[in-house]
């Protein structure tokens, strides 16, 4: 028997602007908080600098802090304009064809059961591709998708049942690929009439 396990998706570069945000937050913050102080001690005749300094923190203490958005924005892609996103993330498409959202899941890893006590430098999988149509009509071929790993080498991918997908507005229709994955890093490439509209990345850990 084989165990199915899930590829972890990899980390992108979105997080750097989280970073820099944070970063600028955080200066004006440190320069807010010696400007209250002066303002403060000057207004205060009497007491001690640190009650006066307690009082500021009070006062900021107070203030309500904002809470993180409950879910993240879905990139927007088209022809045009792609988007590379961690696998299992879905992207909103802009196509001839229709709008809607499309998301790439797995890889889902063929192991063997019970596992060897030395695991293979490669393993099968499964890529699901998944289309969810708004308006008009999603669709998507095997040859539409296409595979490789970080050293540039091309994974070949084929169907798993029809080889091709159709969403109307309001529906939803997969599309599943099988190919030969490596331990490492990898992505998957959707292409409309030889665009790229979006990639996702994802990472094969056999050890």
């Amino acid at each position: 028997m084989n165990t199915p396990q899930t590829a972890a998706p990899r980390r992108t570069g979105f997080g750097r602007s989280g970073v820099r945000r944070l970063a600028i937050a955080s200066a004006i913050a440190l320069t807010a908080v010696p400007v209250a102080l002066l303002a403060a001690g000057c207004s205060s005749g009497s007491g001690s600098s640190d009650s006066s300094a307690q009082d500021v923190v009070n006062k900021l203490g107070a203030v309500p802090i904002p809470s993180a958005p409950k879910t993240q924005l879905t990139p927007s892609a088209d022809e045009s304009h792609p988007q590379l996103v961690a696998v299992g993330s879905p992207v909103a498409v802009t196509l001839p064809s229709g709008t809607g959202v499309i998301t790439a899941l797995g890889p889902t890893e063929d192991l063997p059961t019970p596992l060897p006590a030395k695991m293979p430098t490669q393993v099968a999988g499964t890529v699901t591709l998944r289309l969810a149509a708004t308006t008009g009509t999603l669709k998507a071929a095997t040859a539409d998708l296409s595979s490789r790993d970080d050293h540039g080498t091309d994974i070949k991918l084929t169907a798993v049942g029809p080889a091709q997908a159709s969403a109307t507005a309001g529906g939803t229709a997969d599309l599943v690929v099988r190919g030969t994955f490596s331990s490492g890093a990898a992505q998957v490439t959707l292409r409309e009439d030889g665009h790229v509209v979006a990639v996702w990345d994802f990472t094969i850990e056999l050890d």
